[in-house]
C-alpha cells in the first residue's frame, strides 16, 4: 500500500512560519519539517499538509499573500521514495 503526503516549500523560513501560523489559526493540520531529500538537497523548511486540502490551502496562501516556492506530493514506499511535483494543480 502506498502512503502519500504533501509538502510545500518556501523561499524563506519567515514564509514557512507565516504559513504555519495562518493555517493553524484556521484549524488546518500542518507540520513544519526539513525539506525532504526527494525534493531538494539544500537546507530549508517545508510544511507538510493533507493532500486533499491542497486547493483550499493554495487559495488561503494567495489571499494571505504567503509566498511559496512549490508544492509536492511525495509517495513513501518501503525501500524507495518517489515524488510528484505539483504546480498550479497540475502534475508534472
Amino acid at each position: 500500500m502506498n502512503n502519500f503526503y504533501c509538502v510545500m516549500t518556501f523561499h524563506s523560513t519567515y514564509h514557512a512560519l507565516n504559513f504555519e501560523k495562518v493555517l493553524k489559526d484556521l484549524n488546518y493540520e500542518v507540520r513544519l519539517m526539513p525539506v525532504p531529500r526527494q525534493v531538494s538537497s539544500s537546507c530549508g523548511t517545508a510544511a507538510e499538509f493533507p493532500c486533499e486540502k491542497k486547493e483550499e490551502i493554495l487559495k488561503i496562501c494567495l489571499s494571505n499573500q504567503i509566498e511559496m516556492d512549490n508544492t509536492y506530493k511525495i509517495e513513501s514506499q518501503s525501500k524507495s521514495n518517489w515524488f510528484v511535483k505539483l504546480i498550479n494543480g497540475k502534475k508534472e
